[in-house]
């Protein structure tokens, strides 16, 4: 065993100790397990006591369509221990399906990849904060994962009837999980359609499938009067805010910036070469634009609440400067160096490029916008940046600083709600 395969297994079995602890201890790094299980909780006793059909909606706590409930109460496991195993089981079956796309894919392109690389990299959503906490806390999320990665993992399979199937079920069941997971949605119809022969018998069959998978949504849309239930509706209307813009831009850096450090600084150095002028100008323009866009009482400063990784670290754990100026300046710049990575990156591929227009449109509109909305994200690049040629970097490499910077993520979370509950 060489010593750089000796290092990769070592972290890699310290993220499985570390992900078992936090189990037995009910970590609760994202911050929110312990007040978000009493909503789940609450759902759980809501759809035990009464059928699908006579819910009372109002009193559904949560944002997401209730297919993680659905199953709970279809298995008859309502013991809050077992349902902590089941979460468990799920999400570990989740890093599975991830590995097996991996090796998929590596066998696909001929990429050559040790096995022990692939697993290494498949367990690095494991030190996800919010990807733990869901897990440890009975929460809704990881449902999405499985479904998401299961929709991937026939995605990256051989395109059999079977498996385009199989693929566009998942796809749609991940929907169920979440509506965010439209996009997943959105880029496998797209990716599946043939557009030299629209009118084909094959997408005729692609768009039935599709159209049949989702069309109960209608149902729980229809009782919601809205896309979210009436619980939800009133804390988290729909609204376009500028500042959420910059959100996105800064969470999107936080997962691009890892895939841009390894074999791809050659990419940047060429862009910022041809570029530098308009990026100079457009680097003014957009700081003038969104100067004013922050605002000390806005809901992610005065009260604390979401933004994301980047926003928390720069606003609120910052103790290089005081200065809201400065602060500002510095969130201007990772956010302007994100929308600068969307658009490179972007440009590689079409999935990609409907990857993000999809995020943006998602949630752009949204009241507040949380990082662990953006979670699936390192699964769906991943996958991506395998499939592009150009795009491909040593991934031994890449295992070892997305640990770090997964590490550094989870640390910062850790260190910021423990600093929240001793204001």
């Amino acid at each position: 065993m060489s010593k750089k395969n000796f290092y990769l297994l070592f972290l890699t079995s310290l993220i499985y100790l570390s992900f078992f602890f936090g189990y037995l201890f009910q970590e609760n790094s994202a911050g929110g397990g312990s007040i978000d299980f009493k909503h789940i909780s609450s759902n759980i006793f809501l759809f035990k006591d009464n059928k699908l059909l006579e819910i009372d909606w109002t009193k559904y706590e949560s944002t997401s369509l209730p297919i993680y409930y659905l199953i709970i109460k279809a298995l008859n496991i309502f013991d809050f221990f077992k349902i902590g195993l089941f979460n468990l089981f799920i999400s570990l079956l989740s890093i599975l399906v991830f590995y097996r796309s991996l090796i998929n894919i590596n066998q696909i392109y001929n990429l050559k990849i040790e096995n022990s690389v692939l697993f290494g990299i498949s367990s690095l959503p494991l030190l996800s904060p919010y990807f733990r906490t869901s897990t440890f806390w009975m929460l809704e999320e990881n449902i999405g994962y499985l479904f998401m990665l299961l929709s991937i993992f026939f995605w990256t399979k051989k395109k059999t009837h079977l498996n385009i199937f199989f693929c566009i079920i998942f796809s749609s069941l991940a929907f169920y999980s979440r509506q965010s997971y439209a996009f997943i949605c959105i880029i496998i119809f797209f990716s599946l359609i043939n557009f030299k022969e629209i009118l084909s018998y094959k997408n005729f069959v692609i768009s039935l499938v599709f159209l049949v998978s989702l069309f109960p949504s209608v149902y729980f849309f229809y009782e919601w009067k809205g896309l979210i239930p009436p619980y939800a509706a009133t804390d988290r209307k729909i609204s376009f805010q500028f500042i959420n813009l910059l959100i996105i831009f800064s969470v999107s850096f936080f997962y691009l910036f890892p895939f841009l450090i390894f074999e791809q600084k050659s990419i940047l150095k060429k862009f910022f070469k041809k570029n530098y002028i308009f990026l100079i100008i457009s680097f003014i323009l957009f700081c003038i634009f969104f100067f004013n866009k922050i605002q000390p009482d806005d809901i992610y400063y005065k009260f604390k609440l979401g933004g994301g990784i980047i926003y928390k670290l720069v606003f609120h754990l910052n103790y290089l400067f005081d200065s809201f100026f400065l602060k500002k300046i510095c969130f201007l710049i990772l956010s302007y160096f994100g929308l600068i990575l969307i658009f490179l990156f972007g440009s590689k591929t079409f999935e990609l490029k409907l990857f993000f227009l999809v995020f943006f449109l998602i949630f752009s509109n949204a009241n507040i916008i949380f990082q662990e909305y953006f979670d699936p994200m390192i699964f769906f690049l991943i996958i991506i940046f395998y499939k592009i040629k150009d795009l491909r970097c040593n991934f031994v490499n890449l295992y070892f600083f997305l640990f770090c910077y997964n590490l550094t993520l989870l640390i910062s979370n850790l260190v910021y709600y423990n600093i929240l509950l001793t204001l």
